[in-house]
């Protein structure tokens, strides 16, 4: 099958790993792969065309790039004669609306991979939200059995029937120069000024060898960082936060006040903006471990990611974390929203003697379930026999 992944989003919010990964599963499985989307690659594994040019420019710019880039990626696909188009869905708004009416007008199959059942961060009118989803793709993939429960309330018994359960795939293949080289991981834990660009008192720390937890990821309401900040004065053992990510839909200054209130500024090292990709591994490299203390989650790319790396994990027991974490064996579950349960679980990892274990059993564990090549065959029988796997 001739198969495009077409992705306005992609590295603005780490989703060409994603594409890559998948697409790279797809053509193990025999697929041809197409990629349409904002960044440069150069691998040549796949056919990629950078149509986006929306990073690092005005909104109304990339409002702009969006609609032409969408126009050129369908017509180039058109002309290579795709089977099958696949879209992601994290808003199901406006925009989704108009490019996957026009993509059904053009004679494509559409396969959906819808990530936020609901919009975690913007308004989308209900009507518009439910055509996005239930009524133009030919076929609909959520990562798990939670979001397909959820999935259920908006759409019709007919969408639902051909609405299908792949997982997340990981990003082992990210990070798999430090897996064969570990002198490259010492080089990120070594370049001092890269550190010292992401904040002076990150560098004070890591020269005091001072232990690090993470916040990694966009700053909303739902990722629930306000519950990190009250969860550090209850912790007996001694660490630094660092919180890095862009605010959505947010300001900072609401948790600046817990910082200020709960006299935390000496703990809390705020880099709130864009974190490039060696930045993150950087901020990897250096962390003892990381939080995803999130209220409410469909699908986490920022936990898979992690474990890809390695690195310990502790998240809230919202079911698509509990999916993945097998609590205290390959990484840590806390009560979501409780502040004092994320604090004894911050305790029991920094004091933890087996600590490496648990990230060997990590990246073991998303190894087996969610590689590229075990999720592109799914996606790739599900095009082939949508109806025989789906009814049967």
């Amino acid at each position: 099958m001739k198969i495009a992944i077409i992705d306005p989003v992609g590295s603005k919010a780490g989703i060409d790993h994603y594409d890559l990964s998948l697409l790279s599963g797809l053509k193990n499985a025999g697929d041809n792969c197409f990629l349409y989307s904002n960044f440069n690659y150069e691998e040549g594994i796949i056919h990629y065309k950078k149509y986006f040019h929306n990073v690092g420019v005005s909104k109304i710019s990339s409002i702009i790039s969006n609609f032409i880039g969408f126009f050129k990626s369908l017509s180039d696909a058109k002309m290579q004669k795709v089977d099958w188009l696949i879209l992601h869905v994290f808003r199901a708004g406006a925009f989704d609306l108009f490019t996957f009416t026009l993509a059904k007008l053009m004679g494509f199959k559409l396969l959906a991979i819808v990530h936020d059942i609901e919009s975690l961060d913007t308004i989308t009118l209900p009507i518009v939200r439910r055509t996005v989803i239930s009524s133009l793709p030919d076929l609909r993939v959520v990562h798990n059995q939670f979001c397909k429960d959820e999935i259920a309330k908006q759409i019709s018994d007919k969408a639902l029937n051909t609405t299908g359960i792949i997982p997340h795939v990981n990003f082992i293949k990210l990070f798999n120069r430090y897996h064969s080289n570990t002198n490259l991981k010492n080089d990120l834990l070594n370049d001092k000024n890269a550190i010292r660009s992401l904040d002076s008192k990150l560098l004070n720390a890591v020269n005091a060898n001072e232990k690090i937890i993470l916040f990694f990821g966009q700053i909303k309401k739902s990722k629930g960082v306000d519950v990190l900040l009250e969860a550090i004065p209850y912790c007996k053992t001694n660490f630094k936060v660092v919180v890095a990510g862009k605010l959505r839909g947010e300001n900072w200054e609401k948790y600046q006040s817990i910082i200020d209130s709960k006299k935390l500024n000496e703990k809390v090292i705020p880099i709130i903006r864009h974190i490039n990709d060696y930045e993150r591994d950087i901020l990897f490299a250096l962390a003892q471990g990381i939080i995803l203390p999130y209220r409410y989650i469909y699908q986490s790319g920022v936990l898979l990611m992690t474990m890809s790396f390695p690195m310990a994990v502790i998240a809230s027991n919202l079911p698509p974390n509990a999916d993945i974490i097998i609590d205290s064996e390959n990484g840590f579950l806390f009560e979501a929203e409780n502040s004092n349960d994320l604090a004894i679980k911050i305790d029991a990892l920094i004091n933890n003697s087996e600590l490496d274990q648990i990230k060997i059993r990590a990246i073991s564990d998303i190894n087996a379930k969610n590689s590229p090549d075990v999720i592109g065959m799914q996606y790739h029988q599900l095009l082939a026999n949508p109806i025989e796997l789906l009814y049967h």
